[in-house]
Parts: C-alpha cells; sequence; structure tokens
C-alpha cells in the first residue's frame, strides 16, 4: 500500500477544493415531485374529456362539454391510435376505481382537471385512479403518457401493485402513488435466503422495459414480502427515473427469509436507468434485509447522480444505498465477473444525510459483492459510516465526514483508487489502494466549512395530507425566496429537507405536526 499523503499533499488538496465549483444544493432540485404543466394539445389529433362527476357513458361524446364518465369505457372506444393519430384524454378530479387500467399506445391520460372550466392543477383537483385494496391499479404501454394522477390502494399477491410493465415503456410524469401494497406469494417456502419474491410496491418492471419516471411523489407504499416499496425493475431494464419524491416506503413487513431489499427503489438483474434529482427520505428495509433507501445487485449499473439520502434506515447493510455485483448465491458457483464496459455503477454528486444501519458501518452506503465503479463528488454527513468491501472502485473529490471502512480485497479485481477526498472520520482501509491528496482526520490541517446553518423555533406548523409537506411559520427571519429549497433539515429527533421557503415560510416534505425546533444543516461548502 502506497503512503497516503504528506503534509504538502494535503496543502494542495485544500487548495484545490476550496477553489473548485462546489455544489449549491439551493440551484438543484428545483423542480422535485408532482408540478402541473400544461398539456402541449396542439399535438394531438383527438381531444376527449372525461369526468367521473358530471359525465355519462351513455349520452356524453367526449367533447368539452358532453364528457363521457368512465376512463376505462374511453379507452375502449379507441382503435385507431397511432404515431400520426395520437389521443389526448383529459380527465377532471373524481375517483375511478374500474380497475385495473390498461394504456394504450399513442394515447396520453391528462388528470388535475375542475370539470367546471377544466383548469388543471394536478393537487387541488385530484384525480384518483384506485385499486381499492384488492386489484392492481394501471397496466403500462408503450408510447403512453400517464401525468397528474393519483394513484392508490393498489394491492396484489404479485408484483407491482400500482403499476405493471412487461418490456413495455410508458412515461409517468406529475403523479402521486401512495397506500400500494404487494402481498407475499402463497405458498413461500424458498430454500434459501435472498430469493425473489413480490417485487414493486408501486411500480414493478421487468423484460427490457424503458420507461421514464420523472417528477412523482411515492409515499407509504410497501411490500409484504419483495424487493422495492416504491420502484422495482427486474430483468434487463433501462430508462429514467428523475426529480421525483420517495418518502415513507418500506419493504419486507412480512418476510421471514430477507427477500426485501430497497426501501424505496431495487434495481437487478442487469438494470441500468438513469436515477438521478431524486429525494429519497426516511423510507426503510425490514427484516434483516438491506437498503433502506436504494438497493442495486446482479450486474446492474445505474447512474446515480445528484440525489439527496436523508433519513433512510436498514434492519442489515446499508441504509441509504447498498451495491453489489453478484447476487446472493448458496448452492451454485458464483457467476463470472462482466467486463467493465458490462458493469460499471456511477455515484456520483449525491448527499449522504441520517442514514443508518444496526451495525453502524455503512448507514450510507455499502458497495461490494463485485461492484466496480465510481463515487465521485458525494457529500457523506451524520451517516452510520460508509462501507467498501470485495470491490473495484475510484472514490475522488468526496467530502466524507462519517467513518471510513474499505476492507477484503478480491482476486480478479483492480487496485482501487482514493485520491482528492476530504476524509473526517476514522479512516479503516485493509485493501491495497492508491492513495493520493487526500486530507484525512490525522492530517495537521483543519478544513474550514462556510458557516450557514441555521437554528429557529416555528411559532406553528401544519401539515398538508395532499402535498405531503409540513409549513412552519417562522417570525423575524431574514430568509430570501427559496433560499434553503432543498437544504437537509432535523425537526426534533427526525430528518428532513426543505421544498421551499419564503421570508416567514419554510414548507417541508413530510408530516412534522406539533414539532417546532428545526435545524438546518451547513451546505458544507469549504471556505
Amino acid at each position: 500500500m502506497k503512503k497516503p499523503f504528506s503534509i504538502m499533499s494535503a496543502v494542495v488538496l485544500f487548495l484545490y477544493l476550496t477553489s473548485c465549483e462546489t455544489k449549491n444544493p439551493e440551484e438543484q432540485f428545483m423542480v422535485i415531485g408532482p408540478d402541473t404543466v400544461p398539456a402541449s394539445l396542439d399535438t394531438y389529433k383527438n381531444i376527449w374529456y372525461v369526468s367521473g362527476t358530471t359525465g355519462s357513458d351513455s349520452v356524453g361524446d367526449g367533447a368539452r362539454d358532453k364528457p363521457w364518465q368512465s376512463l376505462s369505457y374511453v379507452l375502449r372506444q379507441i382503435a385507431d391510435a397511432s404515431v400520426d393519430n395520437r389521443y389526448a384524454i383529459l380527465v377532471a378530479s373524481a375517483d375511478y376505481s374500474n380497475t385495473p387500467l390498461k394504456m394504450k399506445p399513442y394515447v396520453d391520460l391528462y388528470g388535475g382537471f375542475n370539470a367546471t372550466d377544466w383548469q388543471r392543477d394536478v393537487l387541488k383537483n385530484r384525480t384518483v385512479l384506485t385499486g381499492g385494496g384488492e386489484r392492481r391499479v394501471i397496466i403500462g404501454a408503450d408510447s403512453a403518457r400517464l401525468d397528474g394522477f393519483t394513484v392508490m390502494s393498489g394491492k396484489i399477491r404479485g408484483k407491482g401493485a400500482g403499476l405493471f410493465c412487461s418490456g413495455t415503456s410508458p412515461t409517468i410524469s406529475n403523479n402521486v402513488f401512495m397506500n400500494n401494497k404487494t402481498l407475499g406469494p402463497i405458498p413461500w417456502l424458498p430454500k434459501n435466503l435472498h430469493e425473489i419474491a413480490n417485487d414493486g410496491g408501486a411500480i414493478y418492471c421487468e423484460n427490457g422495459s424503458s420507461p421514464v419516471l420523472e417528477n412523482n411523489i411515492f409515499v407509504n407504499n410497501a411490500t409484504e414480502i419483495g424487493r422495492g416499496a416504491a420502484i422495482a425493475f427486474h430483468s434487463k431494464c433501462d430508462g429514467r427515473i428523475a426529480n421525483n419524491v420517495f418518502l415513507n416506503n418500506i419493504a419486507g413487513t412480512n418476510d421471514p427469509m430477507r427477500s426485501s431489499d430497497g426501501g424505496a427503489i431495487s434495481m437487478f438483474d442487469w438494470s441500468s436507468p438513469v436515477v438521478e434529482n431524486n429525494l429519497i427520505l426516511n423510507n426503510e428495509a425490514l427484516a434483516s434485509n438491506d437498503a433502506g433507501g436504494m438497493f442495486v445487485a446482479l450486474w446492474s449499473s445505474p447512474r446515480i447522480i445528484n440525489n439527496i439520502f436523508v433519513g433512510n434506515r436498514c434492519a442489515d447493510d446499508a441504509g441509504g444505498l447498498f451495491v453489489g455485483g453478484q447476487e446472493h448465491r448458496y448452492d451454485v458457483p458464483f457467476y463470472p465477473l462482466p467486463a467493465k464496459n458490462e458493469f460499471f455503477v456511477l455515484i456520483e454528486g449525491n448527499t449522504f444525510v441520517g442514514n443508518s444501519n444496526p451495525s453502524q458501518n455503512s448507514g450510507a452506503m455499502r458497495f461490494t459483492m463485485e461492484s466496480r465503479g465510481v463515487f465521485k463528488n458525494n457529500l457523506v454527513v451524520h451517516n452510520s459510516g460508509i462501507y467498501f468491501q470485495k470491490c473495484e472502485v475510484v472514490i475522488e473529490e468526496n467530502i466524507i465526514l462519517d467513518n471510513f471502512l474499505f476492507i477484503d480485497p478480491i482476486a480478479g479485481m483492480k487496485t482501487s483508487i482514493i485520491k482528492d477526498n476530504l476524509i473526517l472520520g476514522d479512516f479503516k482501509l485493509e485493501v491495497d489502494a492508491q492513495l493520493n491528496n487526500n486530507i484525512l482526520r490525522v492530517d495537521s490541517i483543519e478544513p474550514r466549512f462556510v458557516n450557514d446553518w441555521h437554528e429557529f423555533r416555528a411559532a406553528a406548523a401544519q401539515y398538508d395530507r395532499k402535498t405531503n409537506t409540513t409549513v412552519f411559520i417562522i417570525f423575524e427571519s431574514n430568509f430570501e425566496p427559496n433560499q434553503l429549497a432543498n437544504r437537509v433539515i432535523k425537526i426534533g429527533n427526525r430528518w428532513s429537507v426543505v421544498k421551499s421557503n419564503d421570508q416567514n415560510h419554510v414548507e417541508v416534505w413530510g408530516d412534522f405536526s406539533g414539532e417546532v425546533n428545526i435545524i438546518v444543516l451547513p451546505t458544507y461548502q469549504l471556505r
């Protein structure tokens, strides 16, 4: 192992880091979660209207002043949709329970309309697709969009209680997925731990699906036995997961065999989407499972960029993020390691705060099981450790204030590189790695951070179920509009993230009714 650093190299790194362009959380994630986006209706040949409260399937004709009543009825009427003959279906606020709803190619569904004047607000005019607690809600299709709906109460003893995609790639945007749940298989008598069960409490994609999942919120979804309480990708899925909020999703509510990794998201079996600009907050994997936030395994290579992992918990390893190459294998040999162009995980520009695991060694992340990739320009603070093991990785330009552990070298993998990092927790290295220009805790230089944290006491707090946010009233503050947006905060003994603010109001994700004491964490920019 090379000598880790010298005093001169530490000085050089300190000057380098202070001169670099540092991530500014106030400039990121400005559009996250559902947003009312106008539909570009001039691109459609056909525009039909549906209202569950004022429409009629018997005398309606789909016009604005004579809408149909049921969405399923309207979809059955469409037989000629094509790339040159697209349909837009505008759906007014109501509960629509005739599910599962089968999407159709070249038919885009837009919810959130007021049936009186057909103005749109996706949160105010809640347009609900419900499974009634006994069935799946939606089946996906190619070249189709679902935008501005609340997808809720899907429940199925199978995969994907909210949305199921098998080889299909819809666009799913500006929706709320809540209270969807998959039940465990019956009988469930697996021979080994970590076998595949009923994944995807809200959304399940398989067999090469490549959906676009943008600006949604996933809240209170669950699996009884299965990976990914919000989203599960399986078998060569790609696509994009961006600008979403994952809040209070739970995997493994009744799992005896550790088959429920990924409290929010699971990527499995060569699945490699872009996962970007998401807020992954207070999710949990129960029953000795890994990854309270996001689980990656079996040669999946997602690009994990600019996400915020906050307050996630697990019952085994990796509170925030678990990355493994190999599948857990028991009675058969391990797979051969794929080539670098086939398997390489990028983890860049993310924030890990307040994530935890029971053994206190991988709260932020565990990178293991012959994983290969880059961990670059991430902020890691207030977690119960970060853990690298049996892997090949370049760790560079990170600010890590938690305990750092890198153990268990493995034959056949190249030497890892640790360079240009600031690591102030305990540093334990038991592999032959290249160390260059790092500042470690034992160094003689004490880096200084910008003093931009805030502490205040709120006069009142009000939770809004429609937005899944709490608004705090703050007097005697001088905050500029959205000065605190996307900053990590601690409220009492719980974690959250600021959605927006003005001078006297701070809106945060989650229910914090009755709380008044708030600490806004610093951005950890070096002075």
